[in-house]
This record gives C-alpha cells, structure tokens and sequence, in this order.
C-alpha cells in the first residue's frame, strides 16, 4: 500500500502467512518498520489483515501493483473513494492510466471530481461544487453528483450534477453547461435514472435537457440529433448509447396509477424504443414485462442488454427479433434471476464484465461461463453493490465500483 494524497509518500505492507501477521511501515527514502503479530490459527490472522487492510483504505492508502507484470484477475488498484461516498459516478481514462471520480459531502452538500492515477494510486483534487445556492428562507440546496465521464483524449471531465451536465477542464477551469432541465418544471426527467452517456469511441455524447428533450452531440459538442421523451402516460425511465453511436434505446413505463405509487419500482414497462439516430426514426419496439435499471448494447449492435428490476440479470432481447436471447439465472433461487447492478463489455465484445454484490464477475460473452481468476479473496468485503463497472478501451483493465467506496482495477 502507498498513501493517495499529496505530501510525503508513505507506504505500508501487511501479509498473512498461516497464523502470522506481519505489518511494515515506512516513509519514502527511509527503512521499514516491522512488527509481527501471532494468531491461533490462519483464519483469525486472515480475519485481522482484512480488518487492517480496510483501516488503511480508509485512511487514504491505496494497494497497487504494477498492471504490465500482473497476471489475470490480479489488482493493480484498490482505493477507497474521499468523503466515505459511494464509489458509483467514475470512468476511466481511454489509455487506462486514469480515473475520474465524483464524491459528494456530507448529506450532499457539496461535491467533488477527484483523478486518480492508476499506476500509483495518488489522488488530486481537480474541481469543487458548493452547495447550490437558492433564494431565501429555502436556505442552501443539494448537489447531487450523478456521473463523472472522461472526453475522448482523456483530459477533460463531463459531469452531472442535479439536472446539468456539463463539461470542465482541468487545464482552464473553465464549466460550459451542455444540457439543463429542471425537474417538475420544465422537463419530467429523473436525473437519478437519466444520465449522460459516450458510445465507444467517444465521439457522441446523449445527454438529456430541458422540455422533455434527448439529445445527442457529437465530440465538438454539436447537436446531431434530438427528440422528445414526452409519451402520452408513460415515463423515460432510461436510456442507452450504442457502442457504434448509430442506435439509442429509450425504455418508457407506465405512470403509476396512484399518487403513493410515485417513486416506486413497481411499473409495468410498456416497451423500450430502438433510434437509428442517423434516419431519425424508431427502428423497432420491445415489449417488457419489467423495468430495465440500466439499458445498453453489445457491441455489435446486435442487442439490448438490460438488468430489470430489481437489480437482476443482465439479459440480452434481440434487435431482429425482440425475443429474449439469453438470461443470467440465480445460482440457488428459481424465482428470481442472478443479482446484476452494472456491466460491461469489452471493446472486442469477447469478454463481458457483470457487477454483483460485493465483486464483478467476468465471464466468456459468447457461452457466459465465468473465468476462476476474478473469484474475490476470503473476508474481503469488496465494493457492495458494484454499481459501476468500466473497461478500458484497450481491454486490459476492468475497473469496479461500489456503495462500499471502493474503485477496484483488475487485469483482465
């Protein structure tokens, strides 16, 4: 482990060797200090390097490894993210060397965009959000950071914050504002289901704006496209790129029949719209019998891809067909599907990457059988619910995320 904050690099090293517990610590350029602790078994010693080992996250260190001579499944990166938030609005960088991370302080009062070097785990502060300001008596307003995406040449940030998405750079410090509604007053949009999202190489942004609009921009940030959400009695609940940027998929539910029923899961999906964004035109529509949490594509262009609620899946439907092509089952349960929060796709579409409870399983895309390497280590309490995962553009890396406030990067 080395310490992710400025100053002075400190570096501290725990193993567990049968009962044994050994602790070095020391600060750069000076010898390490080492005391060794006796457990009457290896469980109990193994018991007390994770509980030391989530100590030292919290306290700002970070474990990493070199990527180039790790092995399959290791990791290169294990950090907790600052503010104790949820490790959920993070991207990585094109070349894999970065991650940008969005943490809001205390009730949300406040945020921050972080970058997070991979190769050494240091952490900088590159942008602050005060609380939103708002007229008297209202008093100060939440600042609800919902995404944090990179640009295609990796040094500038987009970011959604309420209803904004805006783009800052690091460079300038300059904030643009790309989109901006209102919710409840000039759009129906939910920034906590809708937000921001790149195709696969970066050259076209779909962002959602004020009247009920989507709009899709291109690297420059002109608007190639636009079309309204507004459907009579039915709600976007989310919305998806394609890795090509030709295809969009928006899933509409059912308002809720009762007032008490607002804010809840329980709607009916009445079907997911498929865009050629390029003809202006729905391609086709897929009836559901449950609400997606997250929607996207494979990469070919060749299907939807979802996880319903609650959290379950992911599941394929074919673009040819509509039918369901293939499902993730519950390794134990029959009456519900595989626990899903997030996933991912490799950039040659072999490899896909599955957000569970407490790790991400990666499995072969093609038989969906998963790979032993990336089987998480006994007592480690890994990221929660990984609700974020991302792969780098070169697909060696596989980054998650969490509630628990952990970014973990593993070699794929």
């Amino acid at each position: 482990m080395r310490s992710s904050s400025a100053g002075t690099v400190k570096f501290y090293r725990i193993t567990a060797d049968g009962p044994r517990v050994t602790r070095s610590a020391w600060t750069e350029g000076r010898s390490p200090r080492r005391t060794v602790a006796e457990f009457p078994d290896g469980y109990q010693a193994q018991r007390e390097f994770e509980e030391i080992r989530q100590k030292k996250l919290r306290e700002g260190f970070a474990c990493v490894a070199d990527a180039a001579g790790a092995a399959r499944g290791a990791v290169v990166l294990d950090i907790q993210v600052p503010n104790r938030c949820s490790a959920e609005a993070f991207d990585m960088s094109p070349d894999g060397r970065t991650i940008v991370v969005g943490t809001m302080l205390k009730d949300a009062y406040g945020a921050e965009i972080h970058l997070i070097d991979v190769g050494s785990g240091h952490r900088e502060l590159i942008h602050a959000e005060p609380p939103e300001a708002r007229p008297e008596p209202l008093g100060r307003g939440q600042t609800f950071l919902h995404a944090a995406l990179f640009d295609a040449g990796g040094k500038r940030v987009i970011y959604a914050l309420n209803g904004e998405t805006r783009l800052f750079d690091p460079a300038s410090g300059q904030t643009d504002v790309l989109a901006r509604y209102r919710q409840y007053e000039d759009a129906a949009h939910n920034p906590f289901l809708l937000r921001p999202a790149w195709d696969a190489t970066r050259q076209r942004l779909m962002v959602f704006d004020a009247g009920d609009r989507v709009r899709i921009l291109d690297a420059e940030w002109n608007e190639v496209f636009t079309t309204s959400t507004r459907r009579p009695s039915r709600q976007c609940w989310t919305g998806a790129l394609s890795p090509s940027g030709k295809l969009m998929a928006l899933c509409f539910t059912e308002e809720p029949r009762h007032a008490r029923d607002r804010g809840t899961h329980d709607r009916a999906v009445a079907e997911v719209e498929i865009w050629d964004i390029d003809q202006r035109q729905v391609r086709t529509r897929i009836p559901m019998g449950r609400t997606p949490h997250t929607a996207g594509f494979d990469p070919a262009d060749t299907l939807l891809v979802v996880n319903p609620e609650f959290v379950e899946g992911p599941c394929a439907f074919s673009l040819a067909t509509g039918r369901l092509a293939w499902h993730f089952p519950d390794p134990v349960r029959t009456d519900r599907w595989a626990t899903c929060y997030h996933w991912a796709y490799s950039p040659d579409g072999a490899t896909l990457a599955i957000g569970r409870r407490g790790d991400t399983d990666v499995v072969d895309a093609a038989t969906r059988r998963g790979d032993p390497a990336f089987r998480r280590r006994p007592g480690d309490r890994g990221t929660g619910r990984t609700n974020t995962v991302r792969i780098s553009s070169d697909g060696t890396l596989v980054a998650s995320g969490g509630d628990s406030g952990r970014i973990v990067v593993r070699k794929l």
